[in-house]
């Protein structure tokens, strides 16, 4: 067996402890040992290299040109032992995923299924990310993704079929095209996909809501400050209906026209290699399952023909 280049494990500890802290004794209190145990290892260490590590005098210890060169790769290697040690030491039997999507899809529709989802699974460690970026699966760290759009996308999944209707409060009494002229119309300015947007203009065009101001109304920059706006009361909005089917489904929304505009797929992806690895396929097959059930229930609730 080879011999190890690297110098003794305590002193490289009692090096970097020092180091950091700029102090032999504050670094002895943090190792629990003496003063003169640290300085042990210090000049067992400077032996053991042939160089000094530290400049030393009665009030003041620092780093010399080989202690600086030292201390640069023993402070980001203990700093990564500690963060593996950490992971290594999280409840056992746990498989961690980190699932990427909105802000509007896990506010509007993951969030409130998060319960179900730990009963369903509960050997996974799901972790969430909201990006509105495209995120790189290639790159490691996040592990999955729903995205959104026309597809196909690598390693997806189809999940739903998305559309979009005008919503609001119940509490606004909106039950036909002409009480649309007393309402409030909301629009989303920050909305980017599907193409063609599903605005007030479309909409109404396919409805045939004729005289309707689709210029009027108050501005919102995302979806998820629409649907919020909406179960406030404050006007009626054209969103997705997956994002809102569990507002629809508490009944803190109603979709009061049976006209939508077709929107874009939901889509499950995952990093490249990791499509048959047990927890993802769980997770997946959970996504499948639910967002195709509650769009089919959404669809039958708003939709006709549904």
């Amino acid at each position: 067996m080879a011999k190890s280049n690297l110098p003794p494990l305590p002193a490289l500890r009692a090096f970097e402890a020092v180091a950091r802290r700029a102090s032999f004794k504050h670094a002895a209190d943090e190792l629990s040992v003496t003063p003169t145990a640290i300085s042990h290892q210090i000049r067992q260490l400077e032996t053991y290299l042939g160089k000094r590590v530290f400049d030393r005098t009665p009030r003041s210890v620092t780093l010399t040109t080989d202690g600086a060169a030292l201390y640069e790769v023993t402070r980001s290697g203990f700093a990564a032992i500690a963060t593996v040690v950490a992971r290594l030491r999280e409840e056992p039997g746990a498989a961690r995923i980190t699932l990427s999507s909105t802000a509007a899809f896990l506010g509007h529709w993951l969030t409130s299924r998060l319960d179900d989802l730990r009963r369903a699974l509960p050997s996974i460690d799901l972790r969430l990310h909201a990006s509105d970026a495209l995120v790189d699966l290639t790159v490691g760290g996040i592990e999955a993704a729903i995205r959104y759009g026309k597809g196909p996308f690598p390693n997806g999944v189809e999940l739903c079929k998305d559309a979009f209707a005008p919503v609001c409060s119940p509490k606004l009494k909106i039950k036909k095209l002409a009480d649309l002229h007393r309402a409030t119309l909301i629009h989303i300015d920050g909305r980017r996909r599907p193409l063609p947007l599903p605005d007030w203009r479309r909409w109404c065009e396919k409805a045939k809501a004729r005289d309707v101001d689709v210029t009027s109304g108050q501005h919102v920059p995302d979806s998820l400050l629409a649907v919020q706006a909406a179960i406030a009361g404050q006007g009626v909005a054209i969103v997705s209906l997956v994002l809102a089917s569990q507002a629809l489904r508490a009944g803190l929304l109603v979709a009061p026209f049976p006209v939508s505009l077709p929107g874009d797929r939901y889509f499950f992806v995952c990093a490249d290699g990791l499509q048959e690895r047990p927890d993802i396929a769980s997770l997946r097959d959970w996504l499948v399952t639910e967002m195709h059930a509650h769009s089919e229930e959404t669809s039958a609730r708003v939709l006709p023909g549904g």
